[in-house]
This record gives C-alpha cells, structure tokens and sequence, in this order.
C-alpha cells in the first residue's frame, strides 16, 4: 500500500498480519508477531524489499500477547532493533500468576494456529521484554514522529494503538477482529469500562484506513460508527467461546490489581 509518506508492507504471519512501515530512511515494525514470525519477518524483507531486517529502526509492541510481542525480544537481540511499547507493559506476565497467565496465552495461540489449519510450530517467548521506549498515552514515536501513540486498555491493561494523523491511518492491534466477515470483540475483553472508553476514544478520530491484526486492511468512510457498534456488542451476552476464553485469562497480576 503506497501512501503519501511512506509505503506499507503487510506480512502474513503465523496468527496475525504484521505491518511494516517503509521509509527512505527506515522502517518501522507495527507489532512483531509471534516468535516464530522473526524469520517470514526476514525473509520478507530481503525477498520483497531488497533491505536488511535491520534497517527496521524501531519495533512497536501494541500489547503483550504471543501474536504481537512474541517476536520482539528475538527482534532485538538478533538484529539491534530497539522495542517499545506502553509504560506498564511487563506487569503483565510478571510473577507467578504472570507465568502462568504466559503458558495460557501461548497454549490459546496454538489453538488459533490449530483453527486456521496452520502446522504446529513453536511459539513460547520470553514474557518480560524490557521496552528500550516506554510511552505514556498521546505521545509520538521515537524516530517516527508523524505517528501517536493513543492508550486504549480493555483487552489488556496495557494495549496501545497507533495513529497517523496526516494519512487519516489508524493501527489498532486487538482492538477490532475480523472473522468470517464478521466485525467482532477480541478475546477476551477484560476490563469491559475501560474498552468502552477506549472505542469512544477510537470513534472521535476520523481514520480512512484502519490496520487490523486479524482482518487485514480495512478502507472506511464511517469509523466512529464502527468503533460505536463495536462498544455496542459489550453489551451483549458471551457466548460459550467468550466464557471459556474468559476463564483462561484471569491470571495476571494486572487484572488482580484492578481488583477484578
């Protein structure tokens, strides 16, 4: 996809696509997938770009998940490309509940891999990345300053979005998945009053292009209508999927201190 600024690539990871960002002088990575990503992540570049892995001057972690964090720390150590991510983000699967909550997450991943007949291949990561960059929310990239970065807690504590302003684009990670054609939650939602002010937070901007990580690209006149429906299905009851997804994820030391 060729824009005005710069080009975007999007690699057909393991789980999710990733994006990568082209510039003359640099790319930036919009999550890593999972672990076993950081090769199609290479290939990728050396095949379709004609550029070095390490020409990637920054690698953004929108939350801690395997299908986008799970490649970070590879990422680095193999290639020098400096993580960040949001302030709190190592809380996450931090301690003991944490590394339990870590072995969940990476057993559920398989189970998607497994759905979309993808051969079984190794995702366990390291669990605590130590971000070169920590943000807070609203501010701009380090080396990419024409990206925000916008704090939208709900699926995690810690995810982030990213948002170009002058190429009305819009990064969102979790925050919307596409299945079957369907606009749906991510799984699971766990902190429902905060991914409620999140969609609002989402609905007030006006993106033409939003990325997804499950959905690919999705070209839209009517965003703020899309992130309202979005907040509409928080309404609705779970369904089997949702509960037992839900069960799973209660672990992390971060939802125990929301008090949840």
């Amino acid at each position: 996809m060729n824009l005005h600024s710069f080009t975007i690539h999007v690699i057909e990871g393991y789980i999710s696509s990733i994006y990568l960002v082209e510039y003359d002088d640099g790319m930036l990575l919009l999550d890593s997938g999972c672990v076993n990503d950081v090769k199609r992540i290479d290939d990728y570049c050396k095949q379709f770009i004609n550029r070095p892995p390490s020409d990637i001057k920054l690698a953004i972690v929108s939350h801690m998940h395997p299908d986008h964090a799970g490649g970070a720390a590879a990422l680095r150590s193999k290639y020098g490309i400096p993580i960040a991510a949001y302030k709190d983000v190592d809380r996450w699967y931090s301690g003991l509940g944490g590394s339990l909550q870590h072995k969940l997450d990476c057993y559920m991943a398989l189970g998607v891999a497994r759905a979309n007949k993808r051969n079984r291949e190794r995702i366990l990561f390291k669990p605590i990345i130590h971000p070169d960059y920590l943000f807070d929310d609203l501010q701009v990239l380090p080396f990419f300053n024409d990206w925000a970065v916008l704090h939208t807690p709900g699926h995690t504590q810690h995810d982030i979005v990213l948002y170009h302003q002058q190429e009305a684009l819009l990064y969102i990670g979790d925050i919307i998945c596409a299945v079957k054609g369907k606009m749906l939650l991510p799984l699971p939602v766990m902190f429902p009053a905060q991914m409620e002010n999140s969609y609002n937070k989402l609905a007030s901007l006006n993106p033409t292009t939003i990325l997804m990580a499950h959905g690919g690209v999705n070209q839209t006149e009517n965003a703020s209508s899309l992130f309202l429906s979005m907040k509409e299905q928080l309404s609705q009851p779970p369904n089997s999927l949702m509960r037992r997804v839900y069960r799973l994820s209660g672990f992390s030391p971060e939802i125990k201190r929301q008090g949840m």
